[in-house]
């Protein structure tokens, strides 16, 4: 697939998407360059467009059976990209990640239950934690030089409070792919201590060089007991709006637990748009895939390039996973609200403020780079405004 195929702008503004037309609200004004929320400005692959259009042409939305095809297209995903062998009856769609985490809270929590979190973390962790009336916990990353390590001591006592971990693996916003080791260690004090973990894995199809993403389930049977892991096409291939998730149990007790709470619901009836395009994204977009992780990539090597050139007092975290990138403006000494004044008037730009991110975000900004590289780099030349 040729790399013009990420470098046509498609505009975005008035057709009620979030990320562009929500400015006023988010930002105070419309005149910013928005490059926050986590969806890309790339059309998606061409066998994905093509099944959408085949739908409308057909012309009737009706009922639309959950067939064995949908489930094969996920366990073939799993197993092609993550070498995970996961059953069918092991799966469960749901409308998305942040829905099914909220729906896992509840069905192995009770209210005033500690929630363990490790941040800076994507931010609706916090709200799901908060508004089911959980308690919440946090283990805070330990940043030098830039690059993030858990604070295992401090885990430890944290889990020790806890009836459920959430893991965002890779995570979001320190793009960091935990090493086996890493991922390990947590699982086995969770064990430990009798805590289950819900692994958020939404980001693991991004990732970068020689990195690998293990899935958490994989790495013994005695831990895959103990994970719920929640995955989705969305990120991967750009289908946020279409709202389809999906979580795996492995563990039986666990499974029929969530099956019984769940079915009450009624909520995997999702609409045929999302389970054909996920099905065409799983099975017959390999090489709009790849061709996406090398651009995304590459523009992330040209956003380093420029800071080390033009902007050396912004730093960054090293990109192992996510099109999200971390951006430190701690050298401009300003406050958070500061920099964000900042950011917004004179860079014109609307991008994530640390701070919503959690304890340690004081002094970050994150920046969405899944964009045609004409964009980036007029996102990076405003950001000279701010010299």
């Amino acid at each position: 697939m040729e790399k013009t195929f990420f470098d046509e702008i498609i505009p975005r503004r008035g057709t009620h998407c979030l990320k562009y037309d929500d400015c006023m609200h988010r930002f105070g004004t419309d005149d910013v360059l928005p490059l926050w929320v986590a969806d890309m400005d790339f059309r998606v692959a061409p066998a994905i467009t093509r099944v959408a259009e085949n739908i409308v042409k057909h012309g009737i939305y009706g009922y639309h059976l959950r067939t064995d095809r949908y489930y094969h297209a996920v366990t073939h995903w799993l197993q092609s990209h993550h070498q995970w062998k996961v059953q069918p009856d092991e799966i469960f769609f749901t409308p998305g990640v942040v829905p099914a985490i909220s729906y896992l809270i509840q069905a192995f929590t009770q209210p005033g239950d500690g929630i363990l979190i490790q941040t800076p973390v994507y931010y609706p962790f916090f709200s799901v934690i908060k508004q089911n009336r959980r308690k919440l916990l946090t283990n805070q990353l330990v940043e030098k030089d830039n690059y993030y390590s858990i604070d295992f001591e401090d885990f430890e006592q944290k889990v020790a409070q806890a009836k459920v971990f959430i893991l965002c693996s890779p995570h979001n916003p320190v793009s960091r792919v935990w090493t086996e080791e890493e991922l390990k260690r947590m699982a086995e004090i969770c064990l430990k201590h009798k805590v289950l973990i819900i692994s958020d894995e939404i980001h693991s199809d991004i990732v970068f060089g020689e990195r690998r993403h293990r899935p958490l389930a994989t790495l013994s049977d005695v831990v895959k007991e103990n994970i719920i892991t929640c995955h989705s096409p969305s990120k991967t291939f750009n289908l946020a709006g279409l709202g389809l998730g999906y979580v795996i149990i492995q563990n039986v007790a666990l499974r029929q637990r969530f099956h019984d709470y769940y079915a009450v619901f009624y909520a995997e009836g999702i609409n045929v748009f999302a389970y054909e395009t996920m099905a065409a994204a799983y099975m017959e977009s390999e090489e709009w895939y790849q061709a996406m992780l090398q651009y995304v990539y590459d523009n992330y090597l040209f956003l380093k390039a420029y800071l080390a050139k033009e902007l050396p007092f912004i730093r960054h975290t090293p990109l192992e996973a996510t099109y999200l990138v971390w951006l430190d403006f701690r050298a401009l000494k300003l406050s958070d609200a500061e920099l964000r004044k900042a950011v917004i008037e004179r860079a014109k730009l609307g991008i994530n403020d640390g701070p919503t991110f959690g304890p340690g975000g004081s002094g970050f900004q994150r920046i969405n780079i899944a964009c045609p590289r004409a964009i980036l780099a007029e996102a990076l030349h405003r950001l000279k405004q701010l010299t």
